[in-house]
């Protein structure tokens, strides 16, 4: 007869499931980490890049990362090692990704013009302001770092916060999230 030793098998099975099951956990899609409200102004020109008006706009800007995109591997214990050791632990690492601008929402009653071209003033403007407002709100919080910064801090609280039952449940594991 043949024997094999299967228990290293089994284990590599159960962190495999353990691995799919946190990722699924962790894939909520869109988390918002991180709103600001915003008070800007936007040029709009014409056809000819000639300034037509400006447009003092309120927007809230919702800044996070897409869960979807999240990746979660388990790395087992060094061999050898004892399991009540804790540099020796099984390590969960949870890869998020970029966060990034998720909506910007302009309050179209706050729009507020002031018109260089008379012609500008078309029962329509709100056509042509909307999107300009929204592009102008993106490229300033785009520029603002802290915004990132704070929205990331806030996801790695919201994984660890997520993860906590499960490392509670399993005290052989521990989390390490990279960005």
């Amino acid at each position: 007869r043949y024997f094999t030793d299967s228990s290293k098998k089994d284990q590599e099975i159960r962190l495999t499931e353990t691995s799919s099951k946190l990722e699924k956990v962790l894939k909520i899609s869109e988390l918002s980490t991180y709103q600001v409200t915003f008070n800007g102004v936007a040029n709009v020109s014409g056809a000819d890049n000639q300034l037509l008006y400006h447009v003092a706009y309120h927007a809230k800007v919702r800044i996070g990362l897409d869960m979807e995109q999240i990746s979660v591997s388990v790395k087992d214990a060094a061999p050898g090692s004892n399991p009540g050791d804790s540099d020796k632990k099984k390590k969960i690492i949870v890869t998020l990704p970029p966060v990034e601008i998720a909506d910007v929402e302009i309050d179209p009653g706050s729009l507020d013009y002031i018109f260089l071209d008379k012609s500008a003033n078309t029962p329509d403007v709100s056509i042509t302001s909307l999107p300009a407002c929204k592009k102008d709100a993106e490229a300033d919080c785009s520029s603002n770092q802290m915004l990132f910064e704070l929205a990331r801090d806030n996801a790695v609280n919201t994984v660890e916060a997520l993860m906590r039952p499960f490392l509670t449940q399993n005290k052989d594991y521990e989390l390490e999230i990279s960005l």
